[in-house]
């Protein structure tokens, strides 16, 4: 049986608002006045640009051995760049989905949503299956980010809130703090990527 990788959605809050935009901001003009008479008008500051940069999401299906059979977007070392995989019924599979922050800014308030197929030739979610691990650098390697996740903090299927970051509700997963299924805020650290785990059974 054949299954595709459903697109992901990624909500991220920056911890400077104005890095989300990539406009210019205009120049500061201030006065300043001495109580004892006299004052300054201080000239503008200058043009200041900020420019952002997109976060990777990347969500990649694995074997029980540890073995990467697909990834979404595309990644040429996990099966020689294959996007979507044939396993028999009764096929257990571990999914990992991870963004990387390539910037020398802190985030906060990260989001990411996985809709799980549960259909009759979808997917069983594996209860209690959600792991994560926030440690690795963004350069990290796919198997240093698989093993680091694989054995990474275990989490509870619950709505985490405010001890877990990630939950597991009715086929949908998510990570932070997702409208309509929250968990805890999750913040990662400049240069960092963050990696959730989950196992399920193919249907």
């Amino acid at each position: 049986m054949k299954f595709l990788f459903k697109r992901l959605s990624l909500v991220i809050g920056l911890s400077l608002l104005s890095s989300l935009f990539t406009l210019g901001a205009q120049a500061a003009t201030n006065a300043v006045t001495d109580p004892g008479g006299g004052g300054v008008s201080l000239t503008g500051s200058g043009n200041v640009t900020v420019n952002s940069t997109q976060l990777a999401l990347v969500k990649q299906v694995y074997d029980a051995s540890g073995n990467c059979l697909a990834s979404s977007p595309t990644d040429a070392g996990c099966n020689g760049g294959a996007t979507s995989v044939t396993v028999p019924v009764g096929t257990p599979l571990k999914f990992m989905i991870f963004v990387r922050n390539a910037t020398a800014i802190a985030l906060t308030d990260v989001r990411f949503q996985d809709v799980l197929d549960t259909s009759g030739t979808g997917f069983t979610y594996t209860a209690a299956s959600l792991k994560y691990d926030s440690a690795q650098a963004d350069n990290a390697t796919i198997a240093n980010l698989y093993t680091a996740a694989n054995g990474g903090t275990a989490q509870t299927d619950a709505l985490g809130a405010p001890d877990d970051f990630a939950s597991h509700v009715a086929g949908t997963i998510t990570v932070g703090a997702v409208t309509g299924q929250a968990n805890s805020s999750v913040s990662l650290g400049a240069n960092k990527t963050f990696a959730l785990m989950f196992q399920a059974v193919k249907n």
